[in-house]
């Protein structure tokens, strides 16, 4: 038997609220070296048409992280989605993580972020035991924008793997 809290499958967290600060959005592009000026320059993005700068697609796993960080500090009980499953920290591995994009993000953005545990699988004769997590970040106005579909992998069995 596993580490994982399987009780909670089918949980859905409450809507938190993230906004998306121009600041860190130009701190995340310059990091993974993005060189369109449309994610780091206010002129740029709106001269292209934006309202203001573009989230990189990849800021949406930094918000879903935020969400996690929010949820705790607005008293929501939860540190993180990890914790709410059971993970041992030790023993976590990151899985498959996928995205579908429905619209795009930009700094100024207030979003809500809900988290759903999907279910549990295990693989590998019970080596391994894996949690299927959802997050939508939906935006008041332009609806749907990513849903983010991950697999968090605990490994029981250190031989489980090379």
């Amino acid at each position: 038997m596993g580490v994982f809290n399987r009780n909670v499958t089918g949980h859905v967290s409450v809507p938190i609220a993230v906004t998306l600060e121009r600041g860190a959005l130009i701190f995340f592009a310059e990091t993974i070296g993005e060189t369109n000026p449309v994610h780091f320059d206010i002129l740029s993005a709106r001269a292209a048409g934006y309202p203001d700068i573009l989230a990189p697609p990849t800021y949406a796993a930094v918000v879903g992280s935020q969400a996690d960080h929010a949820a705790r500090r607005q008293g929501h009980g939860l540190t993180s989605t990890l914790d709410l499953i059971n993970a041992d920290y030790r023993h976590v591995l990151h899985g498959m993580e996928s995205y579908d994009y429905h619209s795009s993000f930009f700094a100024g953005d207030q979003v809500t972020v809900t988290t759903e545990i999907k279910g549990f699988s295990d693989v590998k004769g019970g080596k391994l035991e894996i949690a299927n997590i959802s997050q939508k970040i939906k935006h008041p106005e332009r609806g749907l924008l990513v849903e983010i579909s991950r697999d968090i992998i605990h490994q029981l069995d250190r031989s489980a793997l090379p």
